[in-house]
């Protein structure tokens, strides 16, 4: 092998070389074993067998040591000639860092104190024919990160660990929910009619019904037909997508969990998502005193209850109830000096929306209920019962805007949710591209009854990044989306 040839290509010949000597290099079946970390909780002088990838090469005169990895666990591997076998120890050389192996021999304890494994038999399971870039380790060019994300979680503990922690929380909500009594039940992400939220859909196209479909914004909608079907407590959790911008808070396809209780009202929701919340952030940090980027947040007490007018009111001066039409808060806002550059804003709901997000939202910090939405803005939600301007709807946010919970007490009246859904369909006609579109199967549901209903929806990215401490979204994904190269 010569000194200029790629490693690459030093790889493949190696490849060749152990096929040459009658080894299988993706062999099919794999020996009895333990994983590294069951491995670990053995004693000196057992027996053991385990997998690995190879992480380092150290070679001695006539013995090499080599790191196995599994899953975050290492374990030394000692291989000595006169134990392993003159044949299998020459294969060592042929073996690369990235490489998948079955080890079996005795465990004993090094000098240092370092459990270890002397081998006795060794098998390839699998060999890697690209080495990880050196410039890979201590990388920050994030986009690189993204685009090769199998070597971002081979090198990157903290990528591996924010993804493993993710896995736990989704696994944790899931089980929430079925302790309180709900089943999981999956909706359709191929929708005839986009539903469910205020959101701009992706269109694709049904080649055998010759048909318009969409990829759904939101399961609700088809949760709520399950409510009225007779499931009084339902949940699913699944991706939606919307068609949007990118940015550090948002990814056109995203995970969330929605839940539909029956007999329920936005009140009982909200003591019951305040268990959830404390359980989950206690299950990951082992307490409920966490920090996000440097701010300290406390669930350890009772979240904060605040009406949506009046935070705006004590953010701004402005009285959003009093400024009821477009003409009127637009002026409210121009006097108070406020702008939304670049956006196009031609409804009072979408106005009043880009008021609390730019102002107020940003300024709660520690766990809030906000409640109490202006009615237009929550075409899907009960009119209060003491003030038939607003909508019973709260949304908890915390750690300087971060939307965690969204959830009301659902419209279950046929003739007023379709009333709405007509002044929403006015609004689209006004320009609001993501406008509702009247659900004619679902005011059906509703017209065959449904009993008194709360919803509740959780963006599971979101609820991630602040447990994890993470400032982007991309960081808690897997496979975030990214612009195509040219």
């Amino acid at each position: 092998m010569t000194e200029n040839k790629s490693e690459a290509a030093i790889r493949l010949e190696k490849l060749e070389s152990l096929k040459k000597l009658g080894v299988d290099p993706y062999p099919p079946a794999i020996p009895s074993h333990q994983t590294i970390d069951h491995v670990r909780t053995q004693k000196e002088g057992e027996a053991a067998a385990t997998v690995g990838r190879i992480s380092a090469i150290r070679e001695h005169g006539k013995s090499t040591f080599i790191d196995l990895v599994d899953e975050q666990n290492k374990l030394q591997i000692y291989f000595k000639q006169d134990v392993i076998g003159e044949a299998s120890y020459s294969h060592l050389p042929l073996y690369d860092i990235g490489d998948f192996l079955w080890v079996e021999g005795e465990l004993f304890v090094t000098k240092a104190g370092e459990l270890s494994l002397k081998a006795s038999k060794v098998q390839l399971l699998a060999k890697s024919l690209l080495p990880i870039p050196e410039h890979w380790h201590g990388l920050s060019d994030v986009e690189t990160r993204y685009r090769s994300r199998t070597l971002d979680f081979k090198i990157n503990d903290n990528a591996y660990k924010t993804i493993q922690t993710r896995s736990k929380i989704v696994e944790s909500i899931r089980d929430f929910f079925i302790r309180h009594g709900f089943i999981e039940i999956h909706t359709p992400i191929l929708q005839p009619i986009p539903g469910g939220a205020a959101a701009k859909p992706f269109t694709t196209h049904y080649n055998v019904l010759d048909a318009d479909f969409y990829l759904r914004i939101a399961p609700e909608l088809y949760l709520k037909r399950l409510v009225a079907g007779g499931f009084n407590r339902v949940f699913e959790i699944g991706p939606n997508f919307r068609n949007e911008g990118l940015s550090h808070m948002h990814n056109p396809e995203f995970y969330s969990c929605e839940a539909y209780w029956a007999y329920q009202d936005y009140n009982g929701f909200m003591k019951t998502t305040q268990d959830l919340v404390q359980e989950l952030v206690k299950k990951v940090h082992g307490s409920l005193k966490i920090t996000y980027q440097n701010q300290p947040i406390d669930f350890s007490t009772a979240f904060a209850v605040k009406k949506y007018a009046d935070i705006i009111k004590k953010d701004t001066g402005i009285d959003i109830e009093a400024s009821d039409t477009f003409e009127a808060l637009k002026a409210a806002i121009d006097s108070a000096g406020i702008s939304f550059e670049g956006q196009k804003i031609t409804v009072w709901s979408e106005l009043v929306d880009e008021l609390f997000k730019k102002i107020s939202r940003p300024k709660i910090v520690q766990p809030t209920f906000v409640v109490d939405y202006p009615l237009v803005t929550t075409p899907l939600a009960k009119r209060h019962r003491d003030n038939p301007k607003v909508a019973e709807r709260f949304q908890l946010i915390a750690a300087g805007g971060f939307e965690l919970v969204n959830a009301y007490t659902e419209l279950n009246d046929p003739l007023d949710q379709e009333a709405r859904f007509r002044e929403q369909m006015k609004m689209g006609e006004a320009g609001w591209d993501e406008a509702q579109t009247l659900d004619e199967n679902f005011i059906e549901a509703l017209k065959f009854g449904m009993p008194p209903t709360s919803g509740w929806g959780m963006g599971i990215e979101r609820f991630v990044m602040l447990l994890t401490d993470q400032h982007s979204i991309k960081e808690v994904i897997p496979f975030p989306t990214l612009r195509p190269k040219k």
